[in-house]
């Protein structure tokens, strides 16, 4: 396998406070009303601990110098398959109390996100979310075949030119929900495994 046929490693954060036995959750830059959890790609010469650390500080505003969790210690490994390359998820669990990061002020992306900490059973609805709103989305993106009417208001054919061109937004629109989906899945995937090494509490 050659390093462009490698999938794309991220690492992904569940930012969880003991203090409060809560989670941050940021909003998605694409779809401000959404929730996400703090992730990004592994940069080189980085570790996924130390990539997890790094999102959460930029995305969500927690301390930067949060000790890196090891690679051996995450949470789980995720694959997202795709036509191109596909990507790996490296889950990671970083503990740090509300008080704490409510006490930063500034961070990197502070300004093109909110934050908020949420029960675990809140983070589900919130991902559960995703898939509600690709699905509307989905329907009331859908435009009928229009007809074309002639001068004297019989139906004419519509052109190849613009059905192949409505064909291939679907399919773009198609693919695109598929990758959210897939997202929406991998976070959700995660979240029920943090809550089972949890002991089941939601």
């Amino acid at each position: 396998m050659t390093k462009s046929d490698e999938p794309r490693h991220v690492a992904m954060a569940l930012i969880y406070s003991p203090q409060t036995d809560r989670l941050l959750m940021i909003t998605s830059r694409q779809h401000p009303d959404l929730w996400i959890f703090p992730k990004g790609g592994i940069e080189k010469g980085e570790t996924s601990g130390q990539a997890a650390v790094r999102e959460s500080w930029e995305e969500a505003g927690t301390p930067p110098s949060l000790p890196a969790p090891e690679d051996e210690e995450r949470l789980m490994m995720l694959a997202l398959p795709s036509k191109k390359n596909g990507a790996v998820w490296h889950v990671h669990i970083l503990e740090v109390n509300e008080d704490v990061v409510e006490c930063i002020e500034q961070w990197p992306e502070k300004h093109e996100r909110r934050r908020q900490w949420f029960t675990a059973a809140e983070c589900l609805a919130n991902i559960q979310k995703w898939t509600d709103v690709l699905v509307t989305n989905s329907h009331d993106n859908h435009s009928e075949t229009p007809i074309i009417e002639e001068a004297k208001g019989t139906p004419a054919v519509q052109p190849d030119e613009q059905k192949n061109r409505e064909i291939e937004e679907s399919e773009k629109k198609s693919k695109k929900q598929q990758k959210k989906e897939k997202k929406a899945g991998a976070m959700e995937c995660a979240l029920r495994q943090f809550i089972e090494l949890k002991g089941g509490k939601l």
